[in-house]
């Protein structure tokens, strides 16, 4: 005669794990990383309108400007040196002679009858801040045609 076990084995389940208190903790996550955020103004879109590639048939007769961005960071305006290297600490306010030249030269441009237009040349191995701080002071000008280049030395 087989022995009979007295206790009765339960069938083994697979283990539930609960999660809907990790997606709750997500969430409140997420709320408050989206309102303790900010954003920072001066790197928002800019209203720059960039040139079409079709020219058109009556060009507006113009001169423009070049700016340009050296590898150390100081920036010449029309061929003469104008603000010289970044210092190290940040300052939008060095850029102010840049705005005022530019300034001038869109009240000249639109007083003749012509687009404003500034050639902004940035060498590749440039600081990108101080080629942003350019951009941002052709917007501050009001200038809203811009056109971007790169430039290197050749090895020679």
């Amino acid at each position: 005669m087989a022995r009979r076990s007295r206790f009765a084995f339960e069938e083994e389940k697979d283990p539930e794990l609960d999660i809907s208190s990790l997606i709750d903790v997500s969430f409140l996550l997420l709320i408050y990383f989206l309102i303790t955020s900010t954003l920072r103004k001066e790197e928002v879109d800019l209203p720059i309108v960039l040139p079409a590639q079709i020219p058109n048939e009556n060009p507006d007769p113009v001169d423009p400007i070049s700016v340009k961005v050296e590898p150390d960071g100081s920036v010449t305006y029309d061929g003469q040196p104008l603000i010289g290297a970044p210092p190290a600490k940040h300052s939008p306010k060095q850029m102010d002679p840049l705005v005022e030249r530019l300034k001038e030269y869109r009240v000249i441009a639109e007083g003749s009858g012509s687009k404003a237009i500034v050639l902004v040349a940035a060498d590749d191995n440039g600081k990108h801040q101080r080629l942003t701080d350019v951009l941002n002071a052709v917007n501050k000008a009001g200038i809203k045609n811009l056109t971007m280049n790169g430039f290197r030395e050749e090895d020679e």
